[in-house]
This record gives C-alpha cells, structure tokens and sequence, in this order.
C-alpha cells in the first residue's frame, strides 16, 4: 500500500480524527442521514439482551457458572440467526423473515422474563430448563450487522458508488463497537433504576421498533446481492491450481479464526467481570465494567478506522493482539472495583484496533462478491467464540476463583496474536491474485 497525499501538520493523529467524520458524511451522501444512525440503534439489542440474561440469572441464583451458561446460549443462538440471515439475503420472502423475527422476538423475550426469577443457585438443575428458552430468544434475536453490511452493498450499487464499500466496512465496524459501549451502559442504568428484567423488556422494544424502521426504510426495496460462501470449483484444475486454491481457503480462513478468538477475548472478558462482581457482591455492577472495556474499545476503534497507509492492516492486526496478550494478563492483578476499571480500559484499547482490522482484512482477501459472505462468517465466528468465552470463563470462576476465570482472556488473546502470526505467515505466501 502506498499514499501519494502530502503529510499533514499533525501526521495520523489529525487523520485519525476526521477519518471517520468523513466516512459518515460520505456514507450519508448516500444513504441519507438516517441510515447510519439506524445501523447503531438496531445493534444495541444484540448486547443488551445478552447483558440482561447474564446479570439477571447471576442475580437471582448467584451463580456466575449459570449466568454465563444462559447468556452463551443467547449468543449461539444468535449466530445461527446471522448465518441463516445471510444465506437468505437474496429469498424473495426475506423481508417477510424479517418481519416474522421481529414478531417473534417479544414473544420468546416474554417467555425467558417468566422463566428466569425462577433460576436457582443449583446450576445443573436449571441449566437443562433455562438453556432451551435462551436459545430461542437468540435464534429470535434479528442480527441486524449482517442486514446493515448487505444493505451497502444494495444502496452503493444504486448510486454506482462502489468506491464506498471499504467506508462501508470501516462505519460498520465502528458501529460495532459503538454499540457495545452503548448497548452495556444503557443496560447499567436499567438495571440500577429498574431491575434487570426491564433491560430484557427495553431490547425487545427496540428490536420491534429498530426493525420496523429499517423495512420500511427505502433500502429495503433495493435488489440484494446473493450471498456466496463457497467458490465454485471449476473442472479439470491442475494440480498447482488446487495448491492455489487451497492457499486462498487457508488465508480466507484465518480472518473467521481470528474474529472467533476475539469473540472468546470479549467473552470471557465479561464472565471474568461477572465471577469478580460476584466475589464482591456487585452484580449489578457488571454492565457499567463492561462499559468500561466498550467505551475505550470505541475510541480506539474510531481512531484504527482512520486511513493512514503507513501501517499495514495485518500489522496492526498483530500489534492490537500482542498488546491484548499483555493487557489480558494484568486482568488476575485487581482486588478492588478501581484497579478493575483501569485493567479493563487498557483490554479496551486493543479490541477495537483488532475488531477494525479484521474485517478490513475480509476485503484483501477475498473478492467484492465474497467480502460479504465472509463478513458474515466473521460475524458468526464472534457470537462463538463469545459464547465459549463466556462459559468457559464462568465454569473456570465458579470451580477455582477468580483468579482462574481471569486465566481464559489471557488464552482467547494468544489464540488472537497467532491467528495474526499465521495471516502474515500465509499471506506472504500467495500471490495477490490468489486472494
């Protein structure tokens, strides 16, 4: 990569400031001013629902090991959900989908906020009863990422502006960001002011309304693009093609392992902070800490969405997973709710870099007609790798202390730095037009 632009007074620092105000203006030229303002609303219900379960089931049974377990099955579900949105973004009933999500989503809401006063402090009695009804409530739960990444493609395609998708992918991934950060703290507040229960009634709420609003935006009468998760295999490949071929799948392969292992990284970083606000009799707490991690995440999403060629998408990758091995490790450090918060911003500060990165790297290695669908993968991966995450997290705190709950971010970020390793490794062994 390499930038004919002349140097500004103040280097990145000034680019990185008015990258991403750019990038919205540019985008709203297109979509309109709504549009990226909807895409961060209708994302706050895939955190909240999550948070609400989580904080919920901790506060009524106590236990951080069953909390983590029904939270876990919201985001599995939730990455079913994705994949099976994705696969049918080109149905002619997709809107009708949809809509029959968004009708549902209550429905199962309403279900889980009967189900769960009754959880107890016996979490292998209740797991078997709880896990069905949470798994539901996020196969029910719309993931409107996947929805807003295709709907680029559609509004761009309108106005010939293909040029914009890479803003496109940069806003969306500071929009995931922005949204934990926003989803968790609008969680805290309900929760202190009206119980947890009232955050799982608020994102079934905003799901009705934040959908509604987006199908009967004009977009959503624009032609979507198909979605294809496997390259076609043409007939009588050499055996040097294949060798190509395979190559490819490996590169493409690595972007879903990493976003997988940064799912585990956020995941368990949160069951950390639940077994913690457990041990300090502080549950209620556990969205506001989460903040904590989503609001300095956001900023240094806003900041790693800035173009500045100089530094090497892969390598900021790199970098971003080397400092989240290092941050990860003083997570065993704090005995108070302060040292916790500092711990925690410092984990913040290398998610978001990771989080931007990764998903740009989606576009260098696969084709305009497969960014997508491996973004979707990529989305996917994430809700895994969260759930895993977060029970593995849960189970260690439950069974050993904190001390061992703090252990898994320490393994989801070594699995994060060499996913990056072994991107580099690979990419620099195949050919650009491979990719």
């Amino acid at each position: 990569m390499s930038s004919t632009r002349a140097p500004e007074p103040l280097g990145g620092i000034s680019m990185a400031i008015r990258s991403p105000l750019a990038d919205s203006r540019e985008l709203a030229a297109v979509s309109g001013a709504l549009y990226p303002v909807l895409t961060l609303l209708v994302r706050l219900p895939q955190t909240m629902v999550p948070l609400g379960v989580l904080t919920t089931v901790a506060l009524i049974s106590g236990s951080p090991a069953l909390g983590t377990l029904c939270a876990g099955a919201v985001t599995l579900g939730s990455a079913l959900c994705g994949l099976a949105m994705g696969a049918a973004a080109s149905w002619r009933g997709r809107q009708a989908g949809l809509a029959l999500l968004t009708l549902a989503n209550p429905v199962a809401v309403w279900w889980l906020v009967r189900l769960l006063p009754g959880a107890s402090a016996a979490p292998d009695a209740d797991a078997a009863r709880l896990a069905l009804p949470c798994l539901l409530a996020g196969l029910v739960l719309p993931q409107m990422g996947v929805v807003c990444r295709l709907r680029w493609w559609s509004l761009l395609e309108r106005d010939s502006r293909p040029d914009l998708f890479d803003t496109a992918l940069r806003h969306e991934s500071v929009m995931d960001s922005l949204a934990t950060v926003l989803a968790a703290a609008i969680t805290g507040l309900v929760v202190v002011t009206l119980g947890p229960a009232a955050v799982l009634a608020l994102a079934a709420a905003l799901t009705l309304a934040g959908t509604t609003v987006f199908l009967l935006h004009c977009s959503a009468r624009l032609p979507r693009r198909a979605l294809h998760f496997r390259d076609p295999v043409p007939p009588g490949l050499t055996r040097a093609a294949r060798r190509r071929r395979r190559r490819t799948t490996q590169l493409r392969l690595l972007p879903v392992v990493g976003m997988g292992a940064l799912g585990a990284l956020l995941g368990s970083i949160l069951g950390a902070v639940v077994v913690f606000a457990t041990s300090v009799d502080a549950v209620v707490s556990v969205s506001w800490l989460y903040a904590v991690t989503g609001l300095t995440s956001a900023g240094a999403a806003v900041l790693a969405s800035a173009r500045t060629e100089e530094l090497r998408l892969w390598n900021r990758w790199v970098g971003a997973s080397a400092a989240a091995v290092l941050a990860s490790m003083l997570l065993t450090l704090p005995d108070d709710s302060v040292g916790m918060v500092l711990v925690l911003a410092m984990v913040g500060l290398t998610t978001g870099p990771s989080l931007v990165a990764v998903y740009e790297i989606a576009r260098l290695v696969a084709p305009s007609s497969r960014v997508t669908a491996l973004t979707t993968v990529m989305t996917a991966a994430m809700s895994v790798g969260l759930t895993v995450g977060l029970v593995l997290s849960g189970w260690f705190g439950e069974s050993w202390g904190y001390r061992s709950a703090a252990l898994v971010p320490v393994g989801s970020a070594a699995l994060l730095l060499a996913s990056a390793l072994g991107f580099v490794h690979r990419w620099r062994r195949t050919a650009l037009d491979d990719a």
